[in-house]
């Protein structure tokens, strides 16, 4: 299989996982949200982004279908393709490709406009005392710059490596400050600026997904009230949880600058409502300790992991029928010189000689002849030898007139790689890597067939 053919399916079942993954995070966070327990609603969003980014559906498909064979290891049909499965791919591909090309264009533009705003910032001296302070009580390593904008409107976080936090140009109160510092620290040390640049990349690549705006809006909206959570509840924050809010509510105003969601700051008007219902009656007392958190997120995984493999049976088994009914299309619309790929599978092959030929290569050009070729059944010609960049070249002759056969050549690492004929046909097939090729035939008509014909590497 391709490496092209491989990476579509990555994708596409990583988009199936994540958004199974999501669905089961949006139950369990119903039920918890409900009952006060917010602590570890935020960090389970880092399972529903671990499905979308590892091929775990992809793997147990693989896996699932091992079979140790005679000749190697083989996957049966799935995964390759027949003439409508390759169509239907382009496609999608084509479409999932420009999609993604243009988001990420248009994103770039967007961010890199945004950073030469940030170029005309300076330095904010005044809070330095109090955030040294604050890092030391959260125990955070390296420092974090504080610098000040007339185009910002709005606190916010920005960075790689290297944090910033960004403050408007205009007069704080002692209280103020103090409560800007500890929300967009607590930010930093509880790595959600990084954990929505992540949701970024996979709402860029998965666009035409379309949970990947829920998940943004959940990533946003949770990550603030773990930040909130967190300040009042866990840090020596001097002032009261209302007091927290009313900095936020008296600083509320509609942002005159675009801010790409790749970064975090103190004031979101569009889920400040939401962050006070929830925060509402909360008490640190009632939340999960650390066995009964830990014991949610491995059930999460469980539930998310068993319910991905259960859709991936699902898709074999709805894939497996695509093949097999476009199969058919195949022998009865013959597309010649269309080169075919697939994975050969012996025991589902029957070869006229009983076994396959010796690795032995031949040279120069070979004759082959075989009388009555059955329905269904494979001739192995030979054993040829080609370097890389060379082609294989073959011909073939069916009698009677009107009768089709697959002709073609076998990979070492077991592939076939074939062509359709009626009547006649002539075929070069070019090399990709060194080593020796087995010719082979195969009767894909309803009735028998005669047939010569012959084969040179050049």
């Amino acid at each position: 299989m391709r490496w092209s053919n491989e990476m579509f399916y990555i994708l596409l079942l990583n988009s199936f996982a994540g958004a199974i993954a999501y669905g089961f995070w949006m139950i369990a966070k119903s039920g918890m949200a409900k009952r006060k327990k917010l602590k570890y609603v935020y960090p389970m969003l880092g399972i529903v982004e671990a499905f979308f980014i590892f091929p775990i559906m992809y793997i147990y498909l693989k896996i699932s279908t091992h079979v140790p064979g005679r000749h190697g290891m083989y996957y049966g049909t799935l995964f390759l393709r027949t003439p409508f499965i390759y169509n239907v791919q382009c496609v999608i591909a084509g479409i999932w490709i420009v999609g993604a090309v243009w988001n990420f264009a248009k994103y770039a533009f967007q961010y890199l406009k945004f950073q030469k705003v940030l170029e005309k910032s300076v330095s904010f001296r005044l809070p330095e005392t109090e955030k040294n302070k604050i890092i030391q009580e959260l125990g955070m390593k390296g420092n974090v710059e504080l610098y000040q904008n007339y185009a910002v409107t709005s606190p916010i976080v920005i960075g790689w490596r290297q944090k910033k936090i960004i403050f408007p140009v205009r007069e704080y109160e002692e209280k103020e400050l103090t409560t800007i510092l500890y929300h967009e620290l607590v930010h930093i040390r509880q790595h959600i600026l990084e954990m929505k640049k992540v949701g970024i990349f996979l709402k860029l690549i998965f666009w035409c997904n379309p949970m990947m705006n829920g998940l943004l809006r959940s990533i946003d909206m949770w990550g603030e009230i773990a930040c909130d959570r967190y300040v009042c509840s866990e840090t020596a924050y001097p002032y009261t949880a209302q007091e927290y809010y009313t900095v936020a509510v008296d600083g509320l105003e509609q942002l005159h600058l675009w801010m790409p969601k790749m970064v975090t700051g103190f004031r979101k008007k569009n889920n400040f409502k939401s962050r006070i219902l929830q925060m509402k009656n909360y008490k640190k007392e009632n939340d999960f300790k650390r066995i009964g958190g830990m014991t949610l997120v491995v059930f999460l995984c469980a539930v998310c992991t068993t319910t991905t493999f259960a859709a991936g049976e699902g898709f074999r088994a709805g894939y497996d029928r695509v093949f097999e009914s476009t199969k058919v299309e195949i022998e009865e619309e013959v597309i010649e010189d269309t080169e075919y790929e697939e994975m050969f599978v012996p025991e589902q092959e029957t070869i006229v000689s009983g076994e396959l030929p010796d690795e032995n290569p031949v040279e120069g050009n070979e004759e082959f002849q075989i009388s009555t070729l059955e329905s269904g059944t494979m001739f192995f010609a030979g054993t040829v030898y080609a370097d890389r960049d060379q082609c294989i070249a073959i011909r073939v002759n069916i009698m009677p007139a009107g009768q089709t056969v697959c002709y073609g050549i076998m990979t070492p690492d077991e592939k076939l790689w074939y062509v359709y004929a009626i009547d006649s046909g002539t075929h070069n097939f070019r090399i990709s890597n060194s080593g020796n090729y087995k010719i082979f035939v195969k009767n894909v008509s309803t009735g028998d067939v005669d047939l010569e014909g012959g084969y040179v590497s050049y």
